[in-house]
């Protein structure tokens, strides 16, 4: 019977695993013929054929379609994460249709991407789709979908998903499951400018989960 490998070990092809996959990302950024926002970024990263990709040569870059089996859930978990740890940076980029975010590699980040210094990060939550324990198994449901009212809004401001909350937001939404603005308003991280923005997209969702919970 074979030997198992010491945990050590695993432990560093999982952390070689995620440096590889920011590293992509990176590199990715370094290559673009012209800057771009988050949605394009990732469009790139999947490999989506668009007309736009394909007018722009982006579908020509080494980096397109290098991670085409990840979620867009996935790589938008994994860009935040990169920004958190101030390897990638959102800035506002003025064009002839106005101003308008766009991703770029920061200066520690390219120092990360050429070996010049050592970043510790965990991406493996996102892209491993791992279950998160504050939510119930019974709200797994209605935390994803959560995710993906948050994704739409984002992409729709072509900004990264945590300026429109963060993950600990959705959470609070799970287990509290406000179904008015009042209630919403008493979730830690929610301000007057999200409920303005964002409250009617996301209460519809929650009261869709409850009302569909309830007939089950």
């Amino acid at each position: 019977m074979a030997q198992k490998p010491d945990s050590k070990l695993i432990e560093k092809i999982l952390s070689d695993y995620e440096q590889i996959i920011a590293k992509l990302v990176l590199f990715s950024l370094t290559e673009r013929p012209f800057p771009l926002g988050m949605k394009k970024t990732l469009d790139v990263l999947k490999g989506n054929k668009s007309t736009f990709a394909i007018n722009h040569e982006l579908n020509k870059l080494h980096t397109f379609s290098a991670l085409p089996g990840f979620t867009r859930d996935q790589l938008s978990d994994i860009m935040d994460i990169l920004i958190h740890n101030g390897l990638v940076k959102v800035e506002n980029l003025e064009g002839i249709e106005g101003v308008f975010p766009v991703v770029d590699i920061t200066p520690k980040g390219m120092d990360f991407l050429n070996g010049k210094v050592e970043t510790e990060f965990v991406l493996l939550d996102a892209i491993m789709d791992k279950d998160v324990p504050q939510v119930s198994e019974d709200d797994q449901d209605l935390f994803y979908k959560l995710k993906l009212a948050r994704r739409q809004l984002a992409e729709e401001q072509d900004i990264p998903a945590f300026m429109v909350c963060h993950d600990n937001v959705l959470r609070s939404m799970c287990i509290k499951k406000p179904m008015e603005n009042e209630e919403l308003e008493k979730i830690k991280g929610i301000d007057e400018k999200f409920i303005e923005q964002y409250s009617k997209q996301f209460l519809y969702v929650i009261r869709q989960y409850v009302t569909r919970e309830k007939n089950v």
